[in-house]
């Protein structure tokens, strides 16, 4: 399987770790996973189509990690309730998952134990870049950017001082002055790297 071109790590501090929660309710009885499916919507869909070179990790509560990797993705749509039922049925089989271990429990899903520091040595090892996305970083416009990379953002909160430490060495990107949504910033990202390449073939 060809690597991503571009990973994105979301850091979910609230959201649910078992499966026993209602589709019609996310913010509340699964702990703003409304937010997390946005910014895999943000992350994957095009007006026609999805990325396939991209992966997402949503790390939640810093205990499980869901990796959905476009290549392989089946039945995503551009909803928060169907995007919601794939990750349930993640949650689902994270039972039957051992230490070191992951399941693909539907095609492009997969679940393992472990938190951001299991997610960061993973794409370190596959000579990854990372980058923070960051309100106090350089401005994305102004840093070359070579991929396969990866960037790492935060969900309605804040990173956590512990999140901050073991991202110090990452450099810290800012997408501009003004304080945006996790899935807008996902998306400015994509366009700003979209636009790069373009340029390259012309």
């Amino acid at each position: 399987m060809a690597q991503a071109r571009r990973t994105f790590v979301i850091l979910g501090h609230t959201a649910a770790i078992t499966p026993h929660f209602t589709l019609n309710d996310l913010p509340a009885s699964a702990g703003r996973l409304d937010i997390l499916c946005r910014c895999v919507t943000a992350a994957f869909c095009l007006s026609h189509g999805i990325r396939t070179a991209v992966q997402v990790y949503l790390v939640l509560r810093d205990q499980v990690a869901v990796r959905l990797e476009g290549s392989r993705l089946k039945r995503l749509n551009p909803d928060e309730r169907s995007t919601a039922a794939l990750i349930k049925r993640a949650l689902e089989a994270l039972p039957n998952v051992r230490p070191g271990e992951q399941c693909e429990s539907t095609p492009g899903v997969f679940v393992s134990l472990g938190g951001l520091q299991t997610v960061l040595d993973k794409l370190q090892a596959e000579g990854i870049a990372l980058y923070l996305l960051h309100e106090h970083g350089k401005d994305l416009r102004s840093v070359e950017i070579k991929e396969p990379v990866a960037f790492v953002l935060s969900d309605h909160q804040d990173f956590h001082s512990s999140e901050e430490a073991l991202m110090a060495g990452c450099p810290r990107l800012s997408l501009g002055p003004v304080v945006l949504h996790a899935d807008h910033c996902i998306a400015i990202v994509h366009n700003e790297l979209d636009r790069r390449a373009s340029q390259m073939l012309q």
